[in-house]
């Protein structure tokens, strides 16, 4: 198919995201190939996931949003169980609190399970809950601004952490990169561990959203001592977690 390809390959994707639908006689008029090379391209281009055909015609490949393309992978580990971490921690939350949710895949779980929950008022630095519960009648979402970060679709910094102080919450809900019980919940990165104590801060009520992969599990900075956390939901029964002298939820399947 060569360079000819390529280029007819161009033509068609601009018009399509012009137009969105484009009719087998549209693109040959459009491109000025035979109509048996235009049916050879459109095969190509459905293998390539660019387009869907149809009766006749050809329409583009709906577009995951930058929140599914970030976490699709992520999500992957522990998915089930962070599903069910999530469903149980909704448990917790009834119509008219104010509730403040983390960055992380389990919080972005979470937030799907508060559908229902509404008439709610959400405080978050994540985008992801933004585009999961912004259109919900009667859920207000507040956003605490500050730096963007792509890698975890939320926002860190100084401005984020003055902006915590400024609400008042029934509950919050956590997310970690590793949790020992005996010195507290910690994160990969400085700024993480700073937005954590800010959201403590803030609540009065702090629920810490953990997968037992992550549990005996050490990092960098810590977020939280012990006494800070009032409770934490994990999936399973784990040995290190005996200690902890907070609430244990376990989210059995």
């Amino acid at each position: 198919m060569g360079c000819g390809f390529e280029l007819r390959k161009k033509q068609i994707l601009a018009e399509l995201q012009r137009v969105q639908e484009l009719k087998v006689a549209e693109i040959v008029d459009l491109t000025g190939a035979a109509i048996a090379t235009i049916r050879r391209d459109l095969l190509k281009l459905e293998e390539m996931n660019l387009i869907v055909r149809t009766f006749g015609s050809i329409r583009p490949v709906a577009q995951k949003s930058l929140v599914a393309r970030t976490f699709e992978q992520r999500s992957e580990s522990f998915r089930r169980e962070k599903q069910r971490i999530a469903a149980r921690a909704a448990q917790l939350v009834t119509p008219g609190m104010t509730v403040v949710i983390d960055s992380g895949t389990t919080c972005w779980n979470l937030a799907s399970c508060l559908k229902e929950k509404a008439p709610l008022r959400i405080i978050t630095s994540a985008l992801a809950v933004i585009e999961t519960l912004g259109g919900v009648p009667e859920i207000e979402i507040n956003l605490v601004g500050g730096r963007f970060r792509v890698e975890n679709l939320d926002f860190f910094g100084p401005v984020s952490v003055d902006n915590f102080r400024q609400f008042h919450a029934d509950i919050a809900f956590l997310s970690c990169d590793g949790f020992l019980p005996g010195a507290g919940a910690f994160s990969g990165d400085a700024e993480s561990a700073a937005i954590c104590r800010a959201i403590r801060k803030c609540a009065d009520r702090c629920i810490m959203l953990c997968d037992s992969g992550k549990i005996g599990k050490g990092e960098s900075f810590l977020a939280l001592s012990p006494e800070s956390i009032d409770g934490i939901i994990t999936d399973r029964e784990v040995a290190e977690i005996t200690d902890f002298a907070g609430q244990v939820i376990i989210a059995a399947e």
